[in-house]
């Protein structure tokens, strides 16, 4: 069963509430939305919460004005909790409550954050507190040497290695030792927003569900402020929305995780049957300890991306060697031919790739380039290799293999990725070469008169878009002393420190000094010119290039 409850703000009417009934909610000015809203600034059908397996989602309809999340323009579906606020136009929407899958969206917060926070509440800037003399603020002594004592005993425990679940702990049990509440709680955002009750802590006989109010964390996480309930119970304002009132709580203190970057969540006392409230000087000691906490949650958690860092750093150096590896290690010892090769990736791990394998009558060679970046398009570029290499020990010319390659790459290719290729295969009797331009950049011949153009032909289409795309061959004869000359963009693409890219002019007046060039000194050459280019800009494109020099036949 599925409950969303919401109430709704029009920029120009009275507020109300409205219960979705289904599996989702479009709004707009049109009569056929679920929620309509008289609003010329919205879209007839301006935006939709949908029920999915997940939880409930909100999606922007094509709006002329945007859905606003949060505050945070609406890119793509996004998940929605309880506590959200959605705008559309001059229009909120607060999602009161939501129960997806029979189990309500739950942070042990409730209510909004609007509602009113009663008139017995205290607030006081945490930072300030911090920063004051304790004379000032007029400590009793027998509280002050308390103070002291708590942090010390705070600060010693927290000195050695502890996770963050028994950190969250210590706290609340020294909270629990020197301010005497009844129940207590830990609440840390969340990356995405909201809140996460952490860690909670109740004395013997104490029930019931853990209630706080989501003004209350509203302003002490969002504004930093400290603050203190003296009496719930004499302010109705406070129940407007489930709020603490509900649990009997009579008495609350609440300070902000704070530290030199934000905050990071709340640490939140309450007691019903305590004799006395609690004080202001009670609530500048859980300032206190919220700080040192706060410092120590910190620490663990960079002390926890460090490590997660470390270890992803490991796992992407072993990926590439592992994609290293599968590159060549050496190249046909032919007395036909002169191959050579590099590869620099602009990250550990990225899409470049080539291959040469030898049949005995034929060399087959081929360089590639994925779409995208990372470990996806690394992923991408061993398959396309393992094709390669597999089809050409039975494929008849170089339009099958290619053919071939592209139907296994498009088949079940849900995340549209792509590969453009260039493939070929040189008889080394004769010279002829067959090739197939598969989206690639024009590979360059450098004849034995000095000569530097591309290849004629237009490309055909990349690999893995058109599952039953059909590709052509071209062909010439190589004459004794002819030269090859392949790349990817990361060659004409290189940056230097003005923006200004390597492109195709440089690239031919270097290969137009080339003829007679060993292969290895080629390609060398190209990837030293491009960096010396580029400097200490930034390489945002993995740099490919691979030469091959027809020797004539043996």
């Amino acid at each position: 069963m599925s409950v969303l409850l919401l109430r709704l703000e029009p920029s120009g009417g009275p507020v109300f509430r409205h219960e979705v009934r289904g599996e989702s909610a479009v709004f707009g000015r049109s009569s056929k939305a679920d929620v309509v809203l008289a609003d010329r600034c919205l879209s007839r059908l301006h935006a939709r919460l949908i029920l999915r397996e997940e939880g409930w989602f909100l999606e922007d309809l094509g709006s002329r004005n945007t859905t606003y999340l949060n505050d945070r323009p609406l890119s793509g579906p996004e998940p929605v909790r309880q506590g959200d606020v959605i705008r559309l136009a001059g229009n909120r929407v607060v999602i009161e409550k939501l129960v997806s899958g029979g189990a309500a969206e739950g942070d042990g917060l409730t209510g909004t954050v609007d509602e009113k926070l009663p008139g017995t509440t205290i607030v006081r800037s945490a930072a300030q507190l911090l920063a004051a003399e304790p004379r000032e603020r007029g400590l009793a002594e027998a509280l002050f040497t308390g103070r002291l004592k708590l942090l010390n005993e705070v600060h010693r425990a927290l000195a050695g290695p502890i996770k963050l679940d028994a950190l969250l702990g210590l706290i609340l049990d020294s909270a629990f030792v020197h301010l005497n509440p009844e129940e207590g709680a830990i609440f840390l955002k969340r990356a995405g927003g909201g809140y996460d009750r952490a860690a909670s802590r109740r004395a013997p006989g104490v029930t019931g569900e853990y209630l706080y109010s989501r003004r209350l964390a509203q302003e002490v996480t969002e504004k930093g402020l400290a603050a203190l309930v003296i009496d719930a119970s004499l302010d109705t304002r406070f129940a407007s929305s489930e709020s603490i009132v509900v649990s009997g709580t009579r008495s609350i203190l609440a300070a902000p995780l704070l530290h030199s970057e934000g905050c990071l969540g709340m640490i939140v006392l309450s007691a019903k049957s305590r004799p006395q409230p609690f004080s202001e000087d009670e609530l500048e000691l859980l300032v206190a300890l919220a700080s040192a906490a706060a410092l120590r949650i910190r620490n663990i958690a960079l002390t926890e991306e460090n490590a997660r860092r470390r270890l992803l750093d490991k796992e992407l150096q072993l990926a590439h060697d592992i994609q290293m590896a599968m590159l060549p290690r050496s190249f046909p010892v032919r007395a036909e031919v002169d191959i050579a090769a590099v590869l620099r990736p602009a990250r550990s791990v990225g899409g470049d790739l080539y291959d040469v394998v030898d049949d005995g009558s034929h060399v087959w060679f081929m360089i590639g380039d994925v779409s995208g970046k990372g470990v996806g398009a690394a992923l991408f570029m061993a398959v396309t290799k393992t094709l390669f290499r597999a089809i050409v020990s039975s494929a008849t010319s170089v339009a099958d293999v290619v053919t071939r390659m592209n139907r296994e790459l498009a088949r079940d290719n849900e995340l549209a990725m792509f590969v453009t290729v260039f493939a070929a295969r040189l008889d080394l009797a004769t010279g002829e070469l067959e090739y197939v331009n598969a989206g690639h950049n024009p590979t360059y011949r450098l004849t034995a008169e000095g000569g530097c153009a591309p290849l004629g032909g237009a490309p055909d289409p990349a690999l893995g878009a058109v599952e039953e795309e059909g590709y052509r061959s071209g062909r010439l004869c190589l004459r004794r002393g002819d030269t090859l000359a392949l790349y990817t963009d990361g060659v004409l693409e290189a940056l230097n420190a003005h923006g200004e890219e390597f492109q195709t002019p440089r690239l031919e007046a270097y290969l137009a000094g080339c003829y007679g060039v060993p292969a290895v000194a080629l390609v060398r050459g190209l990837v030293e010119r491009v960096e010396e280019f580029a400097g200490d800009a930034p390489q945002y494109d993995d740099v490919t290039v691979l030469a091959l020099r027809y020797l004539g036949p043996a």
